[in-house]
């Protein structure tokens, strides 16, 4: 058995807290990816002395008294291995939300587990996966449980691997019983943004003209904020009066549409598969324009999958009945003429069953394309040595919205109506009336949206050599 680590310190950035890391009794070694926000609260429960600082040495040690027990105790983003040196058994976890990639290659002689599916595939002699690479084209990812190679499989969010052979879901998405509140709405956001922010380095955020960054750099303690755009194709404006009303000092990155073609040739290369989405260059961009200190990096992803943001379709989904797979696809997807997968038939059936058309999309959002952008922005800022943190993407949001009736979301014009009600407490008024457009990457004014990504996808196919 092989471990190896290629380590961003955040928390105890000490040389003691690298890995691979040994358990106090020397029984178990992990290696680990995240960060767990809970960790000192779990050491208070733990009790006894630590070596380190680390939440790496938390889990090990929590893992040493309670096994598999600790990760429902969890709260934060990771991807594990863990290695019981006296028996040879081993178990590989991922969090409940999958914000971390975790993928596994399995054959008779060894396994593999890692982050990065290219790299598994580069040791295992794995080639691309054809059904993969369609799926691609219509949804911007392959499959959930799939990666972009043959014989390698995603390990699902909150999932465990063992070594013999089994797997199980230690963490199932639930709603919760309790009636909605605002009051309550908010204090989790804001615990939720309090816990995010525990570093031992420094800590930004990124801002575009809209409401969901706006409302995390409210909450949030950072001084530093930064946006990023194209000449002709920015929030810069927004960006800077949110930034001036909010007292932080803002940092503008500008990427030239020539600059953001060859990051994705760059990147395309660097990760050895395809990238989902084409602002992943500019996210890259603005991480590695940060100062090196400043390794954190809170982001408003999820909260268009929490509270509905995505309206026109769900407005659509409330007034409609389900009118077929193709009407879906080219709602929702990516591709003018979708040619589907079998078994993205089969995942979109399976995903709808004995589900209203609403509960199917959030469903579908929460499952199939939230772990798609997490994966993007995760590969983005971790190429750029930064960590990027979602708030909104926690268990205790998650949960807490999770089959809300629509009009708790969505009423008259607007959207996300919980996040309005609090962005109009903090008085964040430009961001509430600015129509969002993000970090958009649009190069051209034609407004095709299936021009622009067989274009970005040409380029990667190209840049991998996949065409």
């Amino acid at each position: 058995m092989m471990l190896g680590h290629n380590r961003l310190s955040i928390l105890d950035p000490t040389p003691r807290a690298d890995q691979p890391m040994l358990s106090q009794n020397g029984r178990f070694v992990i290696t680990y990816n995240g960060e767990v926000y809970n960790h000192v609260k779990l050491r208070e429960k733990l009790g006894g002395e630590f070596r380190t600082g680390s939440d790496t040495e938390t889990i090990l040690e929590g893992y040493t008294r309670y096994g598999e027990k600790i990760f429902e105790m969890l709260d934060g983003m990771f991807a594990m291995v863990i290695l019981d040196r006296t028996t040879g058994h081993w178990v590989a976890v991922r969090d409940p939300l999958g914000i971390k990639p975790l993928h596994i290659s399995r054959s008779a002689s060894s396994v593999v587990i890692g982050s990065e599916p290219a790299v598994i595939a580069d040791l295992v002699g794995a080639t691309p996966c054809a059904e993969a690479v369609a799926e691609w084209k219509i949804i911007r990812r392959p499959v959930p449980g799939k990666s972009f190679f043959s014989g390698i499989d995603e390990i699902m969010p909150g999932t465990l691997w063992r070594s013999d052979g089994r797997s199980m879901r230690y963490w199932t998405l639930k709603p919760l019983e309790e009636p909605f509140s605002q009051e309550v709405f908010e204090a989790r956001l804001t615990n939720s943004i309090k816990e995010h922010e525990l570093s031992d380095v420094s800590n930004n955020a990124l801002l575009s003209g809209g409401l969901d960054s706006a409302v995390i750099t409210a909450l949030s303690s950072v001084e530093r904020v930064y946006t990023v755009g194209l000449p002709e194709n920015n929030e810069f404006d927004g960006a800077l009066d949110t930034a001036r009303f909010l007292q932080r000092q803002l940092v503008r990155v500008e990427v030239s549409p020539d600059e953001l073609h060859q990051l994705w040739t760059e990147l395309t290369r660097l990760r050895g598969e395809p990238l989902g989405l084409p602002n992943e260059g500019l996210i890259y961009s603005v991480c590695k324009s940060m100062e090196p200190l400043e390794k954190v990096v809170l982001t408003g992803e999820g909260a268009d999958e929490l509270l509905f943001g995505y309206d026109r379709i769900f407005r659509w989904a409330e007034k409609n009945a389900w009118s077929g797979m193709e009407d879906f696809l080219i709602r929702y997807g990516y591709s003018e003429h979708p040619r589907p997968t079998e078994r993205l038939l089969d995942y979109i059936d399976d995903l709808r069953y004995g589900k209203t058309l609403t509960e199917f999309l959030e469903d579908f959002f929460l499952h199939l394309h939230l772990p798609g952008l997490l994966r993007r922005m995760d590969f983005a800022s971790m190429a750029a040595s930064k960590e990027a943190r979602v708030p909104f993407v926690s268990c205790a949001m998650i949960s807490y919205m999770y089959r809300r009736p629509l009009q708790l979301r969505i009423v008259g014009h607007e959207s996300k109506l919980p996040l309005r009600l609090l962005a109009r407490r903090l008085g964040l008024a430009g961001a509430l009336a600015r129509q969002k457009i993000g970090f958009s990457a649009t190069t051209t004014s034609t407004g095709d949206r299936y021009q622009e990504y067989a274009h970005f996808q040409n380029t990667v196919l190209e840049a991998l050599g996949w065409q």
